[in-house]
């Protein structure tokens, strides 16, 4: 026996053999990530609905400053209801989640809280733009030493108006989208991963 076959033999005997996870085994971790997740994405979400309850009331004094008009107001109350509608689907995808039995359910309950998740930001997002814009109009033109309406104003006024609450409002927005990717967005990209691992177990 040459040389080579001797090292051959004494590294098979040193190789260590690692557990091999059965099927049930992976799709149960994968299962039990995913209903984690899904779980902290309803609780962020009501971490944030109280957070701005508690905002609104601790706060009265912004409304003292500067006047919305009676449509923004109808506006806001009327978010309350979405606003808990997406929650109870976030729980109700959470306990879906939780219930099920079968690879090809968990992954079309996972697509289905991607989509939720994904409605929900841009529902956020669209309406916080709305009502950032809104406020800064109102205060340039209502609070004083603010752009005074009641007279002649210039097109070049105007313009600088608007661009300032385009820029103001956009730089609000990247700055609420950041927030959401650190709170939403690294959960659905771990979901995302198990997804894929879902896709490669069930082929």
């Amino acid at each position: 026996m040459d040389e080579l076959e001797l090292l051959k033999k004494d590294w098979q005997k040193k190789e260590v053999h690692f557990p091999v996870l059965s099927y049930n085994e992976i799709y149960k971790m994968i299962h039990a990530k995913s209903s984690s997740i899904v779980k902290w994405i309803f609780i962020i979400s009501v971490i944030e609905l109280s957070l701005g309850l508690i905002l609104a009331l601790i706060n009265p004094s912004i409304e003292s400053q500067v006047v919305f008009p009676q449509w923004v107001n109808i506006l806001v109350y009327a978010t309350y209801p979405i606003i808990i509608f997406f929650i109870y689907r976030f729980y109700t995808n959470y306990k879906t989640i939780s219930a099920t039995d079968s690879v090809k359910s968990l992954i079309a309950n996972i697509i289905k809280t991607r989509k939720t998740v994904k409605y929900y930001v841009i529902f956020n997002l669209f309406f916080a733009a709305i009502i950032f814009a809104t406020g800064l109009y109102i205060a340039f033109t209502t609070i004083p030493g603010g752009i005074d309406f009641s007279g002649e104003v210039s097109t070049k006024q105007y313009a600088v108006l608007i661009g300032a609450i385009i820029l103001a409002t956009a730089l609000f927005i990247g700055f609420i989208l950041g927030i959401y990717y650190l709170l939403y967005g690294l959960l659905l990209k771990r979901l995302n991963r198990n997804y894929k691992e879902l896709k490669k177990l069930e082929a």
